[in-house]
């Protein structure tokens, strides 16, 4: 397995798997949103950018090697709105 579909413990797998599920769910979800942001979506992208927020935040914490080896994807997201920086993970926060 790779360093990056690894959890620190054996245990967290599962948490792993529903974190990776809920981010690729809620990141497919927002890009759809974006596109028809003439339509008011604008709090349903700013709940969704959160979520994903909260999905690397705690990624980068079960996976064994931190956020050294999270998810491709996961280190190219940026918030669709402004965000305060204490809700971004700290790969977000230290580019800002």
């Amino acid at each position: 397995m790779l360093d990056s579909l690894e959890p620190k413990y054996d245990s967290q797998l599962e948490t792993l798997l529903a974190i990776d599920k809920l981010f690729f769910k809620s990141l497919k979800k927002r890009d759809s949103l974006i596109k028809d942001d003439e339509k008011g979506y604008s709090e349903n992208i700013k709940t969704l950018d959160l979520q994903i927020s909260m999905c690397i935040k705690k990624r980068g914490k079960v996976t064994k090697g931190g956020f050294n080896y999270i998810l491709e994807e996961m280190w190219d997201w940026r918030p669709h709105f402004p965000m305060d920086s204490r809700l971004l993970p700290k790969i977000i926060r230290n580019l800002n």
